[in-house]
C-alpha cells in the first residue's frame, strides 16, 4: 500500500498550475512503483482528502492523464556508466523510464547486483521475449535501445525488424552513449573483472 503525506490543507489557497506541481513531485517521488499502480493509489488518495470538491478537476485530469513511459530492457551483467549515460538521456526526453533486467539464455546468468544509483527507479525483470513483456504492460511504452557505434546500430536495426514482426505496435528510440562512454561493454567489464581492473566504469 502506498502512503501519501499530503493532505487538503497542501492543496487549498493554489492554483491547478500548483496542484500540478504537487502531482509532479509525488510522480518523481514514487518513480519506482508500476504507475498502473501509482495512478490508482494516487487518485484514491486524492478522493480520500477530497473536501468540498476542491480537487475534483485535478482527479479528473489524473484519470485521463498519460505520462510518457519507456523501457530500458537489456541483460545489464553489469549495469555500468555506459548504460547509465543511455539512461539519464532517455530521461530527459520520458516522464518514467522503467529499467527492465532480461535473462538471455545465450549469455551468462547475470552475477553483478544492481547498482545502488538506479534503485529509486522502477526495476522489473523478465524471462520472456521482450516483445512479450511489452504487451503484457497496461500502459503504453516506447522501448530505449542504446547504441555505442554504427556497429550497435547494424544489430539493433536487425533485431528491430524480428520484434516489428512480432509486435507490430512496438515502438523504439535509439540513443547514442556520449563518445567517453562507447568502448564501455559488459563482456569487456567482465574480462577486466578477472584482473580486478573493472571497477571504474561500475556505478555505485
Amino acid at each position: 500500500m502506498i502512503s501519501f503525506p499530503d493532505t487538503i490543507i497542501s492543496y487549498k489557497h493554489k492554483s491547478f498550475q500548483q496542484h500540478l506541481q504537487i502531482e509532479r513531485f509525488y510522480f518523481k517521488t514514487y518513480q519506482h512503483i508500476d504507475y498502473a499502480i501509482y495512478k490508482q493509489a494516487r487518485i484514491q488518495h486524492l478522493k480520500n482528502i477530497n473536501e468540498n470538491h476542491l480537487l475534483n478537476p485535478l482527479i479528473d485530469y489524473l484519470t485521463i492523464y498519460q505520462p510518457k513511459i519507456a523501457v530500458f530492457p537489456g541483460s545489464f551483467n553489469p549495469f555500468h556508466k555506459g548504460h547509465y549515460n543511455i539512461l539519464q538521456k532517455a530521461e530527459r526526453i520520458f516522464d518514467k523510464v522503467i529499467i527492465a533486467f532480461g535473462e538471455n539464455p545465450d549469455k551468462n546468468p547475470r552475477t553483478f547486483p544492481i547498482p545502488y544509483t538506479i534503485q529509486n527507479r522502477q526495476i522489473e525483470h523478465y524471462t520472456t521475449l521482450l516483445t512479450d513483456f511489452i504487451a503484457r504492460l497496461p500502459y503504453d511504452v516506447t522501448v530505449i535501445r542504446g547504441l555505442r557505434n554504427s556497429t550497435d546500430f547494424h544489430y539493433e536495426q536487425n533485431q528491430y525488424r524480428y520484434m516489428q514482426e512480432l509486435y507490430p505496435k512496438i515502438k523504439i528510440i535509439n540513443i547514442f552513449c556520449d563518445k567517453m562512454y562507447e568502448h564501455i561493454s559488459s563482456s569487456g567489464i567482465r574480462t577486466l573483472q578477472k584482473y580486478n581492473q573493472h571497477h571504474t566504469y561500475l556505478l555505485d
